[in-house]
């Protein structure tokens, strides 16, 4: 029942990904020894990596980060504070640089590129976060699911085909009477019970592997859609949206690829009653430049033909161009805001993703919830469960920000340069006094971590310490300089007197 539900999001998926990117969404019995749809135009293809390439690099900018950690509205409201203490938000700084670190050395780069191409082309695509943080995605002919009406996953059904020894070694001697390099279907089924409770159960074939458990924490699967429609279970894609230009600019392109080929081609008719025996052989023969004797013009014996629709090409050509103009809008191929460069500045990236935003009706925002909010949730949780993050201390709780508001790091620095300004307006008579009132480790520690160098500020403790252990050395120089202070009183007495 949910395979006949998938069924024409699949075939507009096919046809979708026959004009871009085949091997994406591949024709029902599609294997590696078969031929994959050829167009005439590789726009398409360009075109989805294009777009893939520029959400990606807004979506894990190099470099920086795209996402923050805060402490949950509903804890500062308790605390009767309207920010975190300097030392969380270090300590949110420092498991924000490990969770960087961490999705660097897991490769989310090249499965989060494809999972993009997968939505621009198909529309729908499940990740999986597995138990080492690595994702593992299912095109939409590998998974079903079932969603309420606000669009929220309720219950996901992969199927994975494998050779048996390819299995979990738990999982190899189940298939009987099969051998090694024979076929079998895992499916897996996971259902959501609750926000932070869901089951899970497993069939391999028709045989039961693992029976229906429930699993506390967040789901480790995700079907993301790029254009979800209220009341649909899949989404629509944006190829799909631009479907009629890349086929009009596909027919086009083939239109005007044979009629080149036909302008192309030259044909010298010889009339059949031409003089001279062997015209044709020397024709045929003849190199190029060659000087022949025969009668030539309107009422001769040889004619030279060559196709003349020089007017019908210009306007081909012209809706070809018209079309492809449409379609680089459409997939963001007008020029690029990003400079070529390993590094971008947080201006590059705010403007990339606006671009983003505004070319596309809010699909930026939508993937840094969709996507990168339940990723880092997911991850948040796997690297707490291992203890890879500092201990924040009991009622903590942290929020993730993604998308928009998450790029926009540099505003912080950009107000504590603005509130030290005001300071610095305030009249020379009041600064010391204002100075006074101000917790400068509350308004350095965000702009320093906002930077990346949470590291470089100390805490209030930490100056108290220093502050305290000057003191004490101070005291201490004190106390020696007046211990000897008689003895060098003396000395220098007893250099003043003249020797007898």
């Amino acid at each position: 029942m949910l395979a006949v539900d998938r069924e024409p999001y699949l075939l507009r998926a096919r046809a979708c990904a026959a004009l871009t990117q085949p091997a994406v969404c591949p024709p029902l019995g599609q294997s590696p020894s078969s031929v994959l749809p050829q167009t005439y135009s590789s726009f398409g293809a360009r075109g989805t990596a294009n777009l893939g390439s520029k959400l990606m690099m807004a979506l894990l900018p190099p470099g920086d980060s795209s996402f923050n950690l805060e402490v949950s509205v509903e804890i500062l409201m308790q605390e009767g504070v309207m920010s975190a203490p300097p030392e969380i938000v270090k300590g949110l700084a420092q498991c924000e640089q490990l969770m960087n670190k961490k999705i660097e050395a897991l490769g989310w780069r090249r499965a989060t590129f494809i999972s993009l191409v997968h939505l621009i082309i198909n529309g729908n695509v499940a990740e999986f976060i597995q138990p080492d943080s690595r994702i593992k995605l299912f095109r939409l002919d590998q998974f079903v699911c079932v969603r309420d009406w606000s669009g929220t996953v309720l219950e996901i059904i992969t199927a994975e085909n494998m050779r048996v020894r390819a299995l979990p070694e738990n999982l190899r001697n189940l298939p009987e009477n099969k051998d090694d390099n024979a076929t079998v279907t895992l499916y897996t089924r996971f259902e959501r019970l609750s926000e932070n409770s869901y089951a899970v159960s497993q069939n391999l074939d028709q045989t039961v592997v693992t029976a229906r458990t429930v699993h506390d924490g967040l789901m480790p699967i995700n079907a993301l859609a790029w254009e979800l429609v209220p009341g649909e279970t899949y989404g629509r894609s944006h190829v799909e949206a631009n479907y009629s230009d890349l086929l009009g600019l596909d027919v086009t392109s083939q239109q005007l690829r044979e009629s080149g080929a036909v302008a192309a081609r030259n044909l010298i008719f010889v009339a059949p009653n031409a003089a001279g025996g062997n015209l044709r052989k020397r024709i045929a023969e003849a190199r190029n430049g060659a000087v022949l004797s025969g009668r030539g013009g309107q009422n001769g014996d040889v004619h030279p033909f060559q196709f003349n629709n020089s007017v019908q090409m210009q306007v081909m050509q012209a809706e070809k161009a018209d079309l492809i103009r449409q379609l680089s809008e459409a997939f963001l191929m007008t020029g690029g805001l990003r400079r070529d460069a390993e590094r971008v500045t947080a201006y590059e990236l705010q403007m990339l993703a606006q671009e983003i935003e505004a070319a596309l009706g809010g699909t930026y925002s939508l993937l840094g919830v969709e996507m990168q909010g339940w990723r880092m949730q997911k991850l948040l949780a796997q690297m707490k469960s291992r203890r890879e993050l500092p201990d924040l201390g009991e009622g903590v709780d942290i929020t993730i920000t993604t998308g928009l508001e998450a790029l926009g790091k540099d505003a912080k620095v950009k107000r504590v340069r603005n509130f030290f300004g005001l300071l610095n307006e305030t009249p020379q008579a009041f600064q010391e006094q204002a100075a006074q009132y101000v917790k400068y480790d509350t308004i350095l520690t965000p702009a320093a971590a906002a930077m990346g160098f949470p590291e470089s500020i100390r805490t209030q403790k930490e100056v108290q310490a220093e502050q305290e252990k000057a003191q004490q050395a101070a005291m201490q120089q004190a106390m020696v300089e007046k211990a000897t202070a008689p003895v060098a009183t003396a000395m220098a007495q007893g250099a003043a007197q003249p020797t007898a």
